[in-house]
């Protein structure tokens, strides 16, 4: 059968000359693995530029349950970004988020909710001009909430910890190094009080944010397991040094 979906794309692979094995996480079926023939010519239907992470897109997709390898019958791109293709600090925020959900999201699993945060989100750092060396940070806080880890709780004083194990504030004294204190731990708290357009006024400063990102990888590894390594967090880490 014919659906139509929207989708956002994580991911592709040359599989042949013509063609591409491409990672969408769509609306209606979650991650999926879909065969794509593309074309030589501009005017063609289906082109390799419409499939470059992150790029939003409306589908008319076959969908078979029992089938690891799905296709793509009609595809147009939904929204056309102005600023994340052609400004150097978004683009490489855009392959960071990119590379952290292709590893994070889970085949087959579909979430409206979560996929309205995505596109919404895309949307927002497109138009943003302000801000945008946090929207790494914010995004990573607000995508916990739907992956099942989100920050619990407040820290009460200056002594207060974030214990990265359990996922919480606490004044405790906690004996491992999986925390967040002192003014790290601030920062961190007003990040996950944030909302995008607290992002243009928020000053942070470029060791706390570095401190703070790897802090928030060290979060997602202990939360999901087989995670791995983030590799493009390097260059993202030398863009905004």
């Amino acid at each position: 059968m014919l659906h139509k979906t929207r989708g956002l794309v994580l991911h592709h692979i040359r599989y042949s000359e013509s063609s591409l094995i491409v990672k969408i996480y769509t609306e209606a079926f979650g991650v999926q693995s879909y065969l794509v023939k593309v074309a030589r010519s501009k005017r063609g239907a289906l082109r390799n530029s419409m499939f470059q992470p992150m790029t939003l897109l409306e589908l008319v997709v076959y969908n078979r349950a029992k089938s690891d390898l799905q296709h793509i019958r009609e595809a147009g791109v939904s929204e056309a970004f102005h600023s994340i293709s052609s400004d150097l600090r978004k683009s490489t925020i855009a392959i960071f988020l990119a590379e952290l959900l292709l590893k994070t999201l889970k085949d087959g699993e579909a979430n409206e909710e979560l996929f309205e945060f995505l596109y919404s989100s895309l949307h927002f750092f497109d138009m943003q001009s302000e801000g945008i060396e946090n929207f790494h940070l914010y995004f990573l806080v607000q995508l916990s909430r739907f992956l099942g880890f989100n920050p619990q709780g407040e820290p009460s004083g200056d002594h207060s910890y974030f214990d990265l194990r359990e996922g919480k504030f606490t004044d405790e004294q906690i004996s491992h190094s999986d925390r967040i204190e002192g003014p790290l731990g601030q920062t961190f708290y007003v990040l996950t009080q944030a909302t995008a357009a607290d992002l243009s006024k928020m000053s942070v400063p470029r060791i706390i944010r570095i401190e703070l990102l790897d802090a928030l990888l060290i979060y997602y590894q202990i939360h999901l397991t087989g995670l791995g390594t983030i590799r493009s967090v390097e260059v993202l880490r030398e863009v905004f040094s």
